[in-house]
């Protein structure tokens, strides 16, 4: 791997590391790359990927019948997520020099037994064989599969780096820029079209909770129809491959079975992004929420969104509210990584804030400190 391949962006720890690592005469077989969504992970593990099998560099952009992505289909990694990548694993490379498994989202491999079921290929890896593991957070990895891996740490490069590179590397306005890196730091990196569609969902729901402008319900109505709109208009690479496949082979000889891997692939697509998505529309719904507040308390500056000042200022929600209000979001959003009926979830959170905003204490959750 030439030094350009492991530049990466603001990330010189993980650039030392990779470097480090690539030029040893034998390169482990087990890599953890961990830190902030949006820090270039995936980008570092694709071309980590790429380089130990040999994938010259205009075919990097191809699928490849010796790399596998492994991504949850919903809330957790399950196995049926997993088999057949652990089963190519085990398979002699079909024209590389060796087969790469890259499995994002690392921290939902936490059912033991899934867990468990990659755990012998870290530990006894098959000749030829690499494993990638990626995380945004690996404090929740399983503690077996972290030690087993060679740590690749991703940082934080601060929200003025980060607004520079959303302007300059996917064209952000500059307001729009520095409020995304305000509010949601590294992940403003991504240029991922769903997440920003999420985050603009996510800002108006926030604004919603502020203004009080229509009920729960109808918010969250609202949010469901568009997240799915945006699942639907952003399928992955995979997913667009495997259609592409479809059409090529319909009417042939195993049309039908091509047709239904795509049509399964856009299923698990669309669960994960619903799931995903409520927790990045709550996130952005925080962020206005805690603005909304410092805004009632006094702040002429909003800290994630000084080019919505105005707007915050003549929601003119009370303090207390949206104390409250916050500490709600912050609660179901971390419910949502236990909680599989994620809109059930929101629902609730909405019809909670509507009671609050009419000056009625909600009764306390089972679990949960209650308002004071």
């Amino acid at each position: 791997m030439t030094s350009m391949d492991v530049d990466v962006p603001d990330q010189p720890l993980a650039t030392r590391v990779l470097r480090g690592v690539v030029s040893r005469p034998h390169v482990p077989q087990q890599f953890l790359m961990f830190g902030p969504p949006g820090t270039g992970k995936r980008a570092a593990a694709l071309a980590l990927a790429h380089h130990l099998m040999g994938t010259p560099a205009d075919e990097r952009g191809r699928p490849h019948l010796d790399l596998s992505v492994v991504r949850a289909s919903g809330q957790q990694i399950l196995l049926e997520d997993l088999e057949e990548a652990l089963r190519d694993l085990a398979a002699r490379p079909v024209g590389a020099a060796c087969r790469v498994v890259i499995v994002e989202g690392a921290e939902r491999l936490n059912n033991p037994t899934v867990g468990n079921r990659l755990l012998k290929p870290l530990e006894e890896p098959p000749p030829g064989s690499r494993v990638i593991l990626v995380t945004d957070r690996a404090e929740d990895l399983l503690s077996t599969l972290r030690s087993r891996c060679v740590p690749v740490p991703f940082r934080h490069p601060g929200w003025r780096a980060v607004a520079r590179r959303a302007a300059d590397e996917a064209g952000l306005p500059g307001d729009t820029a520095e409020g995304l890196a305000r509010s949601v730091g590294t992940r403003a990196l991504s240029a991922d079209p769903f997440f920003l569609a999420m985050h603009e969902i996510g800002v108006e729901v926030g604004f919603d909770i502020l203004e009080g402008r229509r009920p729960g319900g109808r918010v969250i109505a609202a949010a469901q129809t568009a997240m799915e709109g945006a699942a639907d208009r952003n399928p992955s690479a995979e997913l667009e491959a495997l259609r592409a496949t479809a059409a090529e082979m319909e009417g042939k000889r195993g049309g039908k079975t091509a047709a239904k891997k795509a049509d399964d692939q856009a299923k698990r697509e669309r669960r994960r992004a619903i799931t995903d998505g409520w927790g990045y529309v709550l996130a952005a719904a925080a962020g206005v929420v805690a603005d909304g507040m410092a805004s009632a308390l006094g702040l002429e500056t909003p800290s994630r969104h000084p080019h919505l000042a105005a707007r915050l200022a003549g929601a003119g929600a009370p303090a207390a509210f949206c104390a409250a209000a916050l500490e709600d979001l912050e609660h179901t959003r971390g419910e949502l990584r236990l909680n599989p009926t994620v809109d059930v979830a929101a629902r609730a959170l909405m019809a909670r804030i509507d009671l609050l905003r009419a000056g009625a204490r909600p009764a306390p959750v089972p679990g949960r400190i209650p308002y004071v």
